[in-house]
């Protein structure tokens, strides 16, 4: 198939991981695998480890910029996220090429991470996006209703799939209790300061593992990794992975590792909102987190966590999803 698509970003960590950019890694990955160009177009680039600049989605309005999409003769724009949505735009119109606006949450509806002017902001480029780009991805069917658009598709969250056959399990102190995310992004940084109270009421009946960039202090019985290329090793070697998130918006890629790997989850209500069918453990309080750890670890708990594996192979593969957009794109065309 002789196509050429577009990843159009604010800002990149490629080749580092994670996030929103782990999404593009796997999409950009699947195709060019399949013998399909895919580039990743960024007005800025940054390191997974620092603050992202300001004003990019102003900065990259620039002529320049839009002058290098356009002159890339792609057969489909892809806009990640809201944001960079008017160049894309732009662009898309320029070029004569179809424009297809990914969106990883609804972010003008999220509960974190935006001032009023950035929620204002953020709700014109939805509507831009949603009325002038040729498709909208969601990734799951609560972000679509929230975006109330016609144009909106379904479009689930990917993980790499394939790395839980590749990578070995890291050697970790046991029990060992995983949590997984930036920390840099406050509903993570929260979690993690909620799992070292939950630590201190456990004492050294288990051991904590913060595995991602920007981490808290902490110290034993709770380990930070630091920015880790992948952080399946620490989610395969977990005897229980948690998730007491309780903000943000979209489906949370964490979640969908915890799945893959069939161990336990303990997760907040809004951890796994937007996937269906999971099979966890729900708690919201660090006194419940507590007794549920010591649940799993007891042998209370029977439940088949196994099935998750099914769930992200069906829809959460990258194989599935590049089957889906470049469908799409056929019929764009």
């Amino acid at each position: 198939m002789g196509v050429k698509i577009a990843f159009v970003m604010m800002e990149t960590i490629y080749p580092q991981r994670g996030g929103i950019h782990e999404q593009v890694y796997l999409l950009k990955r699947e195709l060019e695998r399949r013998g399909i160009k895919a580039e990743i177009i960024a007005y800025s680039k940054r390191r997974a480890e620092e603050r992202g600049k300001r004003l990019l989605w102003l900065r990259s309005l620039s002529p320049s910029f839009i002058r290098k999409i356009v002159k890339g003769d792609y057969d489909a724009i892809v806009a990640e996220t809201a944001w960079i949505s008017l160049p894309s735009i732009i662009s898309s119109k320029v070029s004569s090429t179809p424009c297809i606006l990914h969106l990883h949450s609804i972010e003008s509806k999220q509960d974190v991470g935006l001032t009023m002017m950035g929620k204002t902001l953020v709700r014109i480029f939805e509507y831009l996006g949603k009325n002038f780009c040729d498709k909208v991805l969601v990734p799951s069917e609560n972000d679509r209703v929230l975006l109330n658009s016609k144009k909106a598709i379904v479009f689930p969250n990917v993980i790499d799939v394939d790395a839980f056959s590749n990578y070995t399990p890291i050697d970790l102190k046991r029990p060992a209790v995983v949590f997984v995310g930036g920390m840099g992004y406050p509903p993570n940084r929260e979690a993690a300061e909620f799992l070292i109270r939950v630590a201190k009421i456990l004492g050294d009946k288990a051991n904590f593992y913060l595995a991602g960039p920007s981490p808290p202090p902490v110290s034993p019985p709770v380990y930070a990794t630091g920015y880790a290329e992948s952080t399946i090793p620490y989610v395969m070697s977990a005897d229980i992975c948690v998730a007491p998130v309780k903000r943000g918006g979209g489906v949370k890629l964490k979640m969908l590792e915890y799945m893959m790997s069939g161990k336990p989850i303990i997760a907040t209500k809004k951890a796994v909102e937007g996937i269906d069918d999971i099979v966890y453990l729900n708690a919201e309080s660090e006194e419940e987190f507590a007794k549920r750890i010591i649940d799993v670890l007891e042998g209370r708990v029977n439940l088949d966590f196994q099935r998750n594996r099914k769930i992200v192979k069906e829809k959460h593969d990258p194989k599935v999803a590049v089957d889906k957009i470049l469908n799409l794109i056929s019929n764009l065309q």
